[in-house]
């Protein structure tokens, strides 16, 4: 793949941020609509197939899960080629990933879990139940919260 390739349909500002050569890192940041990820996803073929940036060596952090996944969908088309080995995905999800493969270093098992607000709702109140905890002293979003 070629540079003319890669930055086909691109407006000279999306093709300038694309092709910049001497910054390793790019922050992009615009409104919806804009080309945020086009931008990103033409930058990261750009480092792979320009730079011989292995895709083990790139971070792609978006705010959904729905960015995320079309993210990794147009690198995969893109860059024609399997792309599991690249780290892109939210902050959440890529802290979980982490945590998944070095759970032993985190101090966790391999087994661990990660409560999202409902589970930590519901064992909170359960708890407050079995230790006579007065909810209406003690609301359970708020023990929850505290915690």
């Amino acid at each position: 793949m070629n540079l003319s390739e890669i930055t086909n349909g691109l407006n000279d500002k999306q093709h300038q941020s694309v092709a910049l050569d001497n910054a390793q890192n790019a922050l992009i940041l615009a409104g919806a609509g804009s080309g945020k990820t086009r931008v990103l996803t033409h930058r990261i073929a750009y480092l792979v197939t320009q730079k011989n940036i292995h895709t083990d060596s790139i971070l792609a952090v978006t705010f959904t899960n729905k960015a995320a996944a079309e993210m990794r969908e147009r690198l995969s088309t893109l860059l024609r080629r399997n792309i599991q080995s690249m780290w892109v995905g939210t902050f959440h999800g890529l802290a979980h990933r982490l945590l998944r493969t070095h759970y032993e270093k985190a101090g966790l098992t391999s087994g661990f879990q990660i409560l999202d607000a409902q589970d930590q709702f519901r064992i909170v109140k359960r708890l407050m139940k079995e230790n006579n905890i007065d909810e209406s002293k003690f609301p359970v979003r708020k023990v929850q919260w505290f915690i």
